[in-house]
């Protein structure tokens, strides 16, 4: 697993930048021969010192020494910024992958709030160490070449030493794998703490939630939550730092005692030779190479198991959900559909069935909690049914994946989304399409009653929505009429809108429905609504109660029965 990440990391590295990585890590291999060489040159230079006739070849070997301790560091820090060029780049790409696994996760997963923790975990990830790896697994490796390449050196001066050179290596290099086995386990124990953050965090900073704290005076207590959850965090992360802290103190005393029996080999094996002192010099060396490449690699060890977990999640096999809308639907059938979620003994949908046709409009009615909106989900897949048949015409939902049967709707919901975009990239998300023409976008404008306000709008379809960005303020009800632009421009052959004139005045709503009802015969359309009088044009009224369809029929009919839906809307009618 931790080879297999590592390896892939180094991959996606390469495809980020070719170029700079092949060039900056042949450089680096350079720069790792610099510290041996160094020994050798040192060594020679003292010999040269005391032979008189050897002054030429002195001159030219403190040249050599001179020049590349001169452009040694220079080298380096070249090599450094293409290296940092290079995690830039690597950032972008893990970024821009996990952004599109995102993008193909479907809707019944982020359902689910521990998918898009795992999505904003991988993001926080990349940009605070993945992304930087790849310079310390690089800096270990040739850091580690460097000081092997000093310890052949040094074994030419005693092999004592130089055993002692290579026992000293290995202390930061096992420390280093003991330590990314702590991170792991600390990290498991961590995640859940910096998700329930980020979830707070953001209750603090979105605007809609923002806005309803602020109103209730309540953020600071929120913002004491986040403050109570760094708390933890930095507890846990500091219960990982003690060994750390211990064995780098290990360590250091390990070293040291090897060190000093490598400086008192060479210089007794070379007999307390003036030339010992280029053995001494290739001992420090080769300790001050092994330490940064430890260093290095303990980082980077730290990394490898979120590495391999974002490996994971990029590499998952996901189809991609574009899809062209279905252009026709006769019918859509539910036959005795039960769905219960996960921790409830009661059912959210219980024994329910209905059909309809193309041309008909239907409305589900009922009380707060009734299933409603439970029975839509499930009428969509996305949420899975225990039991039951769901067709369109003679597709079972079964038989198609989520993605295609999707194909078949255009979903408004209550919680319609409010992208802070052009008008135009607004109402053309409703379309897969990638290319929608001004006219197009226009007539679904027209059709959903909000191409009066844009046409008020200086820059009109390209001018910017929402404050966020420079654009301009707009209403709740404005917002969900450009929702609702985006159900027409998408012109799905089964519509089901949830409250779809909830934000909407009570004109402009008459507006919308009278164009739904005009326009019904193209489509199937299911209405969720709890104003009575938008219920009058409805074909079948259903109304919902504990999971249960208890009455159905026409708005006249179920006022004459006066049962549980003259019940619901008594005050309405009154």
């Amino acid at each position: 697993m931790r080879s297999s990440g590592i390896a892939w990391i180094l991959k996606e590295s390469f495809k980020a930048s070719p170029v700079i990585l092949s060039l900056s890590t042949l450089a680096d291999l350079v720069l790792a021969a610099v510290p041996a060489a160094q020994v050798v040159i040192i060594a020679e230079t003292i010999k040269t010192l005391s032979d008189p006739t050897q002054r030429t070849e002195t001159i030219g070997l403190l040249l050599t020494l001179g020049i590349i301790a001169g452009i040694s560091p220079a080298a380096a820090t070249v090599v450094d910024n293409f290296q940092k060029r290079t995690s830039q780049k690597l950032q972008a790409r893990l970024n821009s992958s996990v952004v599109m696994q995102a993008a193909r996760v479907p809707p019944s997963e982020l359902i689910s709030t521990q998918m898009s923790a795992t999505i904003e975990r991988h993001s926080r990830a990349i940009g605070e160490g993945i992304a930087w790896s790849v310079r310390n697994f690089i800096t270990a490796f040739t850091g580690i070449l460097a000081a092997v390449g000093v310890v052949i050196a040094v074994f030419s001066f005693s092999w004592i030493a130089g055993l002692c050179t290579i026992v000293a290596l290995l202390p930061p290099l096992v420390h280093s794998r003991y330590m990314s086995r702590v991170w792991e386990r600390e990290w498991e124990v961590v995640s859940p703490h910096y998700d329930r953050e980020r979830y707070l965090r953001d209750m603090i900073v979105r605007q809609r939630s923002a806005t309803e704290l602020g109103s209730l005076g309540t953020s600071e207590r929120v913002a004491r939550s986040v403050r109570s959850e760094w708390t933890m965090i930095q507890a846990i992360m500091g219960k990982a730092l003690r060994p750390q802290t211990i064995g780098s103190g290990v360590n250091g005393l390990v070293t040291s005692i090897l060190l000093s029996g490598a400086m008192l080999a060479v210089v007794i094996g070379s007999k307390f030779d003036a030339s010992s002192a280029a053995g001494i010099y290739g001992v420090l060396a080769a300790i001050t190479a092994s330490s940064g490449a430890g260093m290095s690699a303990g980082i980077a060890l730290e990394l490898v198991p979120q590495i391999s977990r974002l490996r994971d999640f990029i590499e998952a096999p996901r189809d991609s959900r574009e899809r062209a809308v279905e252009s026709a639907a006769q019918l859509l059938v539910a036959d005795d559909i039960y769905q219960k979620y996960s921790g409830r003994d009661e059912w959210a949908v219980n024994n329910i069935s209905l059909s309809v046709k193309k041309g008909e409009i239907i409305a589900l009615v009922g009380p707060n909690g009734a299933g409603k909106t439970s029975l839509v989900n499930t009428l969509t897949g996305l949420v899975a049914r225990q039991s039951g048949d769901i067709r369109i015409d003679d597709r079972p939902i079964g038989s198609l994946g989520e993605a295609d049967w999707l194909a078949y709707f255009s979903i408004l919901t209550q919680e319609f989304g409010r992208y802070e975009l052009t008008v135009r990239e607004v109402v053309c998300l409703g379309s897969p399409a990638e290319a929608v023409s001004d006219e197009s976008v226009w007539s679904a404008l027209e059709a959903a009653n909000a191409a009066g306000f844009v046409r008020q709008l200086p820059s009109m379809l390209d001018h910017q929505l929402g404050e966020q960005f420079g654009g301009t303020g707009v209403s709740g009800g404005q917002w969900q009429r450009l929702a609702l632009a985006r159900i027409y421009l998408r012109d799905a052959p089964i519509w089901i809108l949830d409250e779809p004139t909830s934000a909407i005045d009570a004109e402009a709503e008459e507006r919308v429905f009278s164009e739904l009802v005009r326009t019904k015969s193209e489509r199937i359309t299911i209405v969720v609504s709890h104003r009575a009088w938008t219920l009058r044009e409805m074909d079948t009224i259903y109304v919902v109660d504990d999971g249960r369809i208890v009455e159905a029929g026409s708005h006249s009919q179920l006022i004459a029965k006066n049962g549980r839906f003259a019940e619901l809307f008594a005050a309405q009618h009154s």
